[in-house]
């Protein structure tokens, strides 16, 4: 798959959603091998959807055909795994401004969980870095066909009309150079902004652009690639890292997400003065940052939902799942993670 088309995904879902109720009515009367019949046919045609396969299990299940049940049940987590791996590389790759792996990655995603509507908007986010805004807004359109209230889409929807004459070149001209930000523990960590300017539009800020620390007589602003304040750090690690900076050390900050609920930016360790050399900028257990959410990723994409508490001087705004969470582990991302163990969907 290289496109996607609100129209033809609108039909998918009607199907899929038909064939489901169809299963449920067929279980609840009893009709086990017809159920069975009914899950296998929307396996034919949609091989990732792994809830059939879990309908299917239960339908076996029932009729005593335990081996063939436990066959099924292991496609269905199977798929669930394999989607939540291909999210992780599309998470890094977006971290690493890599938009073009980003693209294809959740074209794959989609190609085999054309349900979801968290890669579309990831998509959209991808294909908006590349210029391609006509296409980015496609994929929103796909996102709003599957979760109509979704404010992540609409939001950047909107910003597209917006920016929807302007050339392919100034839509990417501040993406932010290729790199993974996460590398040692101590050098690493996300914040929410606070003071956030009353007049400032925080739905122009995008998810992975880099911004300006300035050190001021009160702590740490951040600026936008413009010069104008997007808020200021917590008092608290502003105070640490103001320090660190007049002791030598340097820092480069980039956006992770932007929302009615506010600005959340990470913070990179660029370089530490030998004379600091045992100081870390972030405190051990602030910094490992074991469970940050997608949107702490940028995925967010300037939407703001419920918080979770990373450390004691930061909060992260995260974005609420259509079924679930997912919450990546960063340091299994940029290590390669591990393979996936598990058997195969059934022929």
């Amino acid at each position: 798959m290289n496109e996607v088309n609100a129209k033809e995904l609108s039909s998918i879902l009607s199907l899929r959603k038909e064939k489901s109720k169809e299963s449920d009515q067929m279980m609840h009367y009893g009709l086990f091998q017809e159920a069975i019949d009914v899950n296998l046919t929307l396996i034919d045609i949609y091989q990732g959807d792994q809830k059939a396969y879990s309908r299917l299990g239960d339908a076996l299940l029932k009729m005593g055909k335990s081996a063939e049940a436990h066959d099924a049940y292991q496609s269905s987590i199977y798929l669930e795994k394999t989607k939540k791996e291909n999210t992780q590389i599309a998470v890094d790759s977006a971290m690493r401004a890599d938009w073009n792996k980003a693209i294809q990655i959740n074209f794959d995603i989609i190609d085999k969980f054309p349900w979801d509507p968290e890669p579309y908007n990831r998509l959209g986010k991808a294909l908006s870095e590349k210029g391609q805004n006509k296409k980015a807004i496609q994929a929103f359109q796909c996102a709003l066909v599957i979760s109509p209230n979704s404010p992540i889409a609409k939001k950047n929807m909107k910003r597209l009309e917006k920016t929807s004459g302007l050339k392919a070149s100034m839509a990417v001209a501040s993406t932010t150079p290729g790199r993974s930000f996460i590398e040692e523990t101590g050098r690493t960590g996300i914040t929410k902004l606070v003071n956030i300017p009353r007049n400032f539009d925080v739905t122009d800020l995008i998810a992975g652009h880099g911004v300006d620390l300035i050190s001021v007589d009160r702590g740490m602003r951040i600026l936008d690639s413009k010069g104008k304040e997007i808020g200021s750090i917590e008092p608290k690690l502003a105070l640490r890292l103001k320090k660190l900076v007049e002791g030598g050390n340097t820092y480069s900050a980039n956006i992770t997400s932007a929302g009615e609920g506010g600005v959340t930016v990470i913070i990179r360790e660029t370089y530490r003065h030998p004379t600091q050399s045992n100081k870390p900028s972030f405190p051990a257990k602030s910094s490992v940052l074991g469970d940050v959410s997608m949107a702490a990723l940028g995925y967010g994409l300037n939407d703001a939902g419920k918080q979770t508490h990373l450390k004691d001087w930061s909060d992260d705004d995260t974005e609420s799942g259509d079924d679930e969470v997912f919450s990546p582990m960063i340091p299994k991302i940029l290590l390669g993670g591990s393979t996936l163990e598990g058997r195969g969907v059934l022929d």
